[in-house]
């Protein structure tokens, strides 16, 4: 058995729910088949159950199929009963096969039903999908089906291509209701593979209107595509109880990616794609609820295929308009500005420098609580016992208590501060600038890391020597030199504090210290106006002020370029302004210098060679400044520079070149040549004027090989359920 034939094999029924019907089991078995007042014609197929023949029937002359269960055992007589009285209660139903007659004690027994001489929808698609319109118009009158069957209270169940045949026009007809339910029945229905929802592979599901919308999405996605959703061999398809088969098969659809190759389909838009995905859903409470709200859905969809020229046509002339009234209004707007272009240069250098001052404010709280955090935790006298115990190399259980006590700390304090600043480490180092312990936990724990500038805060890194007692241990809280991570290749700076075992003490324990990356937060690398983050004091590799240490750039650096090639920029001319006399710059609310702490240029150049930051731009610099000491603060040695294009600042002004006059009859001419055309594009497809070229125009845009046959469906507003010349027989090719 192929995979296709597999995954289309309907599970029996247990024999348990044979009981019932055990007796009509045991019957021998006739082997002549007969029914009276019908002449055997042509044998069809044999089924798991009997077999199928074409007949004549002697008073009328009509060609039927007749159904004779000629195996016995195993038959399950309940479903027949089942099956026969759903026929019964459908037997004017135009979309459904007909029952004529029911020979229920014949032997075999048997019933005469229509014969669909064009067979089945599953032998059309064995020749491969069907066109998109055909699949649509099969589409609509199985959901259509399939509304009349629930509503006489009737759910199918076992929705499948083979159990829906083809009449002499071409169109769908619902055929075998073994597995049907009343809509009261509680009684569970098994389905056949991945036709069936995974709900119903349950023998105790309680039948629901659902499971025949999740058939019907899995009969179209089949008819698109030619091939099932989620199909392929599994447990479902071993010799195991039939309980763990249904399992399996469950468990499978609920963890599969949803089906997409339908998408893939020329001609599936996305609406009618979404469709069928609704019906496909795993989760029953994301399908449709029933087959009257799929017949909704592709109704609606049809009507927007219909609509969508004209809404386009419509959307296009507002939006025009719009944009043009919009540029109108922009330009008046612009014309009423007379303030000249040296004001807009100092509102846009005041913005930025209150954008300096509020960005550097908020990093010298951060750096003064980062130290104050340390010399808190400093006085804890279980650090103190840690740094002066001299065993504490030898004391395992002494480093792993220091290595939880910081990182306790690390995680306690990071919630202190805005996310991308939290320390990305905290290390304690004894006198002898020995690393006692870390966190997150370090390789390099017992080394030496005396000659660091955060152990002796003399503003440079030592040769290391590991021979002798360190050069110095700071006494007072430090700012680090500012270095680059490897792991991360963001600039990273360390704050430390001496720990003192007494107030009183001359000479500390050691060092408690963090270190924290100082990662880019704001603005991509081609924003015009974002804050960069420099260092005034000499860098550790050539030793030169203005280091640039957070900037966009860093965002757009490759990484496959090694760190020794990590490029390096240097805002000199920032430090140049920070020191020079700032008197003679008039400012628009009437002061006449700026304030010693900050700097400004109208023509500052961005020192980074990236073609994205070249051009001038309008810069202001504000040093990075702890205020605990009103008379004296301490500079941090960061400066805080906000720098925005200038040309965009100056568009305003540029602006300025057009006259209103001249705009605003252009602008005037074009809205009305807009009005004029949409009014009449749009009387023109509501008339529907045969003589308009317009919508002679759309109606050949309109009747396109493709949906030509679902257009004009939709356009008729047939309802379901009334026979309509719109929908046409659709024959297929072979």
């Amino acid at each position: 058995m192929d995979q296709q034939a597999a995954a289309e094999a309907t599970p029996r029924m247990d024999a348990q729910q044979c009981a019932a019907a055990q007796a009509l089991s045991r019957r021998g078995l006739q082997v002549a088949l007969q029914a009276p007042g019908y002449i055997l014609q042509r044998f069809l197929g044999r089924g798991a159950y009997g077999e199928v023949w074409t007949a004549i029937s002697r008073n009328t002359g009509r060609t039927v199929a007749i159904k004779f269960f000629t195996v016995r055992g195993g038959l399950d007589w309940t479903a027949l009963a089942r099956e026969v009285d759903k026929l019964r209660h459908l037997f004017s139903d135009r979309y459904v096969v007909q029952l004529f007659e029911i020979g229920w004690e014949a032997d075999p027994p048997y019933y005469v039903m229509e014969y669909m001489e064009n067979g089945s929808l599953e032998e059309l698609l064995r020749t491969g999908p069907l066109p998109v319109a055909q699949a649509v118009s099969y589409f609509r009158d199985i959901t259509v089906a399939l509304i009349h069957a629930h509503d006489k209270g009737i759910l199918h169940c076992d929705l499948k291509p083979a159990n829906i045949l083809l009449d002499q026009d071409w169109r769908p007809r619902l055929a075998d209701f073994g597995q049907a339910r009343l809509v009261q029945e509680a009684s569970p229905a098994l389905g056949t593979l991945f036709y069936m929802a995974p709900e119903q592979a349950d023998l105790e599901a309680i039948p629901d209107a659902r499971w025949d919308v999740y058939a019907l999405g899995a009969v179209m996605y089949r008819m698109l595509t030619g091939e099932l959703p989620h199909a392929r061999e599994g447990p479902w398809h071993q010799n195991l109880p039939l309980a763990e088969r249904l399992a399996a098969y469950r468990d499978y659809l609920r963890t599969a990616l949803p089906p997409r190759r339908h998408r893939m389909v020329p001609g599936v838009d996305s609406g009618l794609a979404a469709i069928v995905e609704r019906c496909l859903a795993v989760d029953p409470e994301r399908r449709y609820a029933n087959p009257q709200a799929v017949y909704s859905a592709l109704e609606s969809w049809q009507m927007q295929r219909l609509r969508r020229p004209l809404l386009m046509f419509t959307a296009g002339a507002f939006g025009l308009l719009m944009l043009f009234l919009a540029l109108v209004g922009a330009y008046l707007f612009y014309t009423t500005i007379t303030t000249a272009e040296r004001e807009v240069i100092q509102r846009a250098l005041e913005a930025n420098r209150f954008a300096a001052a509020a960005e550097a404010n908020q990093l010298a709280l951060e750096i003064e609580h980062r130290w104050r955090i340390l010399e808190f935790e400093a006085a804890d006298p279980q650090l103190h016992q840690w740094l002066s115990d001299s065993h504490f190399a030898h004391n395992r259980d002494a480093q792993a208590a220091l290595e939880q006590w910081l990182a306790e700390r690390r995680a306690k304090y990071n919630r202190d501060f805005r996310s991308g600043s939290e320390a990305s480490l905290w290390m304690a180092l004894d006198a002898k600038g020995i690393l006692r312990g870390a966190a997150p936990p370090s390789p390099y724990r017992l080394h030496y890391f005396g000659h660091r500038d955060y152990f002796t805060g003399l503003g440079r890194n030592l040769t290391e020597d590991t021979t002798g007692p360190p050069a110095a241990i700071i006494t007072a809280p430090h700012r680090s030199l500012v270095y680059r991570r490897r792991s991360t290749r963001t600039w990273t700076v360390t704050f430390s504090v001496p720990v003192y075992g007494m107030p009183d003490d001359l000479e500390p324990l050691g060092v408690l210290a963090m270190s924290v990356d100082l990662k880019q937060e704001s603005a991509s690398a081609a924003a015009s106006r974002f804050p960069v983050l420099v260092d005034c004091r000499p860098d550790e590799k050539e030793a030169r002020p203005g280091l640039i240490v957070r900037h966009p750039y860093m965002t757009r650096l490759p990484p496959e370029l090694p760190d020794e090639q990590l490029p390096l920029y240097y805002a000199e001319s920032i430090l140049a302004a920070l020191g020079e006399h700032r008197s003679s710059r008039p400012l628009p609310n009437g002061q006449t210098s700026l304030p010693p702490e900050v700097v400004w240029l109208e023509h500052y150049t961005d020192p980074v060679d990236d073609p994205v930051y070249a051009g001038p731009w309008l810069a202001a610099a504000v040093p990075v400044l702890i205020q605990s000491d009103e008379e004296h603060p301490q500079d941090t040695g960061f400066v805080v520079l906000v720098q925005e294009r200038r040309d965009e600042v100056l568009a305003p002004v540029r602006a300025l070149q057009w006259r209103l006059g001249y705009g605003a009859a252009v602008a005037l001419f074009v809205v009305l040549i807009l009005l004029a055309a949409w009014t009449a594009g749009l009387t023109a497809l509501l008339q529907q004027s045969p003589s308009s070229r317009l919508t002679r125009f759309f109606r050949r845009w309109l009747s396109g090989p493709v949906w030509s046959e679902s257009l004009r469906s939709s356009s008729t507003g047939t309802l379901p359920g009334s026979a309509s010349p719109a929908l046409s027989p659709v024959e297929p090719s072979r």
